[in-house]
């Protein structure tokens, strides 16, 4: 399987130059890995579940010369998507080559990213990229994508406070995605200083208390006056009106990792490049939001990359410790996380969707993997993406 060939590939510059530390051709094994990446997802033949979609609208996409008589008023997805497929057809009219520019826009920023901030375990970081998120960010979410890769680009301004380029990239972001407007509350993070897993637990049993306590679901509905309107379906198809106590076990098995590496990374003082300990206590509030409201599962998207960082490099300075006795509740606890961590990436991948086609795993939208060298239309993808589509509300 042509993934297990990547795997064992990417797996190579992480044994020879982060954990035996070696020198020497790191750039070359960089970009070759980036060109790699690239590939797979550039010349991918109807894999992904919005793949699909978005390879079934591109004919219908307006060119540049027709962005002038477009109606955007109407249209399903944000200006900046439509101007993005006009561009790439007014190149090459063929969806191939638009899923190869945004497999290069996307994979680009991605590893450019792990590389200036995690400068010593880049390919760590990489790899871990590729096994829990490369498939979805770039086979699924496709425009959700490109505003992360805004995101990451605008990190600096983040960081260093510099709001009005900051907030710029943020309402370019919103041209691809409404989901990008959560990219507009990501500075309010930075108000909390050090502390982060403390802080991580009042902020969990706070946001939760308050999304039940004041009806959260009521309200989000109330603001909408037109109960027929695609957003009012949106929001009610999202909304968890019963707190299930397996849906609550699920989200604080997802929170425990988050929690977990705060706590890791404060307890062995480990000193990042830049501290994105602010975007990981994020998480916090997605995960307590998301007991009442599930769509605040997509805002998670947003601190992949920061989390990853702080995961990878907090392993990995652990793992550097030579005082193992005197770190044995570390050592176990970070078992604990890394552990939760890639169960709960494996659980995303292995969920059950046989309510959309029968005996189907979220995985059969990129497994097996076909490309445009070997094209193959593989009917149970294809079944259940469209059986999924009717009963779903784009977002």
């Amino acid at each position: 399987m042509i993934y297990a060939v990547v795997f064992i590939l990417l797996l190579i510059p992480v044994v020879k130059y982060d954990l035996l530390a070696k020198t020497g051709g790191e750039g070359k094994w960089f970009w070759s890995c980036l060109l790699l990446l690239v590939l797979l997802a550039g010349f991918r033949y109807r894999v992904g579940g919005d793949t699909l979609m978005y390879y079934g609208m591109f004919d219908e996409c307006p060119t540049l010369d027709e962005l002038k008589y477009f109606d955007f008023e109407s249209a399903i997805f944000n200006p900046g998507w439509y101007i993005f497929n006009a561009i790439c057809k007014s190149i090459c009219d063929d969806f191939t080559f638009f899923q190869l520019v945004h497999a290069l826009i996307v994979n680009t920023t991605f590893f450019l990213f792990f590389r200036k901030y995690c400068p010593k375990y880049y390919f760590s970081v990489i790899l871990v990229y590729y096994l829990g998120y490369f498939c979805y960010f770039n086979m699924e979410i496709m425009r959700e994508a490109l505003c992360i890769s805004l995101l990451m680009m605008a990190t600096d301004w983040l960081m260093e406070k510099k709001w009005i380029p900051y907030y710029l990239v943020c309402v370019f972001a919103l041209f691809f995605h409404f989901s990008a407007a959560f990219m507009l509350c990501l500075p309010l993070l930075f108000l909390f200083k050090r502390n982060y897993w403390k802080w991580s637990i009042v902020i969990f049993i706070g946001v939760f208390a308050v999304v039940r306590i004041i009806n959260v679901p009521q309200l989000l509905l109330g603001f909408i006056a037109d109960d027929s309107s695609q957003l009012y379906l949106l929001v009610d198809k999202y909304i968890d009106r019963e707190t299930n106590i397996n849906g609550l076990l699920s989200t604080l098995l997802r929170y425990l990792p988050m929690l977990g590496i705060l706590w890791l990374a404060e307890r062995h003082d480990v000193r990042f490049t830049k501290d994105f300990g602010p975007l990981v206590l994020g998480t916090t509030i997605v995960f307590a939001s998301m007991t009442c409201v599930s769509i605040f599962e997509r805002f998670y998207n947003y601190f992949v990359p920061f989390v990853l960082i702080y995961f990878v490099e907090t392993v990995y300075v652990i793992l550097s410790t030579k005082a193992l006795r005197q770190f044995q509740i570390t050592y176990l606890s970070m078992l604990v996380v890394v552990g939760c961590f890639f169960f709960n990436i494996a659980r995303f991948y292995l969920k059950d969707c046989s309510e959309f086609y029968p005996n189907t795993y979220f995985y059969v939208r990129y497994v097996p993997y076909h490309s445009i060298a070997m094209p193959k239309i593989e009917e149970q993808r294809e079944r259940y993406t469209e059986n999924e589509r009717d009963l779903s509300i784009n977002f």
